[in-house]
């Protein structure tokens, strides 16, 4: 093994993040340039999940940017293993990861960040100290650039790869045909989570279902996803008279399934977006995809050559867009073929390792 990588992220949930961080270390372990260990808290999906992917697992966890608890630990597992870098994937392990530095000299640190969001003054100043920054497009290193004046050099965009085999085209769905009573219909849908009442936009979807009723009397919607925002959702679809059509799934593990009983997949996004894997993973599917001019969305696809690219937060475009799909089925075919071309090429995971390991090179062998 060339370099030891510790992986942190004191996370309960289950989100894409997670995820994703999961899936790099796996791969990486798997080149055979990296051995990682996972530093995660004990009993939670992430934790469980690395066991089974017989990644080195050590429980961790910290209560925020200063914890001296989490500080203590953080240090204690670096040395233990004789970590070579730190590999921080959530904001608040930031300040830990470049702190545990001054504890231990030759240590490297990066930052994974995924989310093109904004600090103030303090949320920032760690950046200073960081010996690399991995961006998952091009919209969150643009941000930081300009607003958390973070040096260009120590910037590197590295997509998200995806396990393309596991997304098959010929995958049973029927199950989900029957239960919605979707056969003979065109079905448009969207997957994400609805932490609030806009969640991820699914309301436009909404809205546009209420817009296009009339004169589409046979669209159907699916919005995939659970949150605390879902009832409120619930009752808007009621209150624009659409609940009939609108169905709503729930968290469901098995997004492929879903995303192949839809004819269109939407992507509504309105406030914020590092670089959507569901529009990645639908385009593999072959469907035509609808995403929202928002952070990273546009580096997902191709606007007028997978799909369509909107403005945020309009139901009316996000109505105008569907009929264009369905007035037009050649372009959602083309639309549809192309996009699996598309995404196969740009977003493999060997590009995302070889992206990693290429910071990994680039850090390690940097002098300070």
């Amino acid at each position: 093994m060339k370099y030891k990588v510790l992986h942190i992220f004191s996370s309960k949930t289950i989100g894409g993040a997670e995820k994703m961080t999961l899936f790099l270390a796996e791969n990486l372990q798997k080149s055979g340039i990296v051995e990682n260990i996972m530093g995660v808290r004990k009993g939670t999906y992430m934790y469980e999940q690395a066991l089974e992917k017989k990644l080195e697992t050590v429980n961790f966890r910290a209560g925020g940017s200063f914890d001296p608890v989490g500080i203590f630990n953080l240090i204690k597992i670096i040395k233990k293993y004789k970590v070579n870098i730190v590999h921080a994937g959530q904001g608040k392990l930031f300040w830990q990861a470049v702190i545990a530095k001054v504890f231990c000299p030759k240590l490297k640190v990066v930052f994974h960040r995924r989310q093109d969001t904004r600090h103030g003054f303090f949320g920032r100043f760690h950046y200073k100290f960081v010996d690399g920054v991995i961006t998952v497009s091009k919209a969150v290193a643009n941000g930081l650039i300009k607003y958390e004046k973070v040096p260009a050099d120590k910037i590197n965009v590295v997509y998200n790869g995806v396990n393309f085999e596991k997304f098959k085209t010929n995958t049973d769905y029927s199950d989900i045909t029957k239960k919605y009573n979707l056969g003979g219909k065109k079905v448009v849908g969207t997957v994400g989570a609805i932490v609030d009442f806009k969640g991820k936009g699914q309301i436009y979807l909404i809205e546009a279902a209420k817009m296009l009723r009339n004169d589409y009397p046979d669209l159907r919607y699916l919005i995939v996803g659970a949150g605390n925002g879902i009832e409120a959702q619930k009752e808007y679809a009621k209150k624009m008279a659409v609940d009939d059509i609108v169905y709503f799934t729930g968290y469901q593990e098995n997004v492929q399934k879903y995303a192949l009983a839809m004819d269109i997949f939407c992507l509504l996004s309105w406030d914020t977006e590092g670089m959507p894997n569901v529009v990645i993973e639908a385009q593999s599917l072959e469907k035509p995809v609808i995403v929202t001019n928002i952070g990273g969305n546009p580096e997902s696809f191709e606007d007028g050559k997978t799909g369509l690219l909107i403005k945020p937060s309009n139901a009316a475009e996000t109505a105008e867009a569907i009929k264009k799909l369905i007035n037009n089925p050649e372009i959602a075919k083309s639309f549809a073929s192309a996009g699996k071309e598309f995404v196969e090429k740009r977003f493999s995971i060997e590009q995302m390792v070889a992206g990693v390991v290429s910071v990994y090179d680039k850090i390690m062998t940097e002098q300070k």
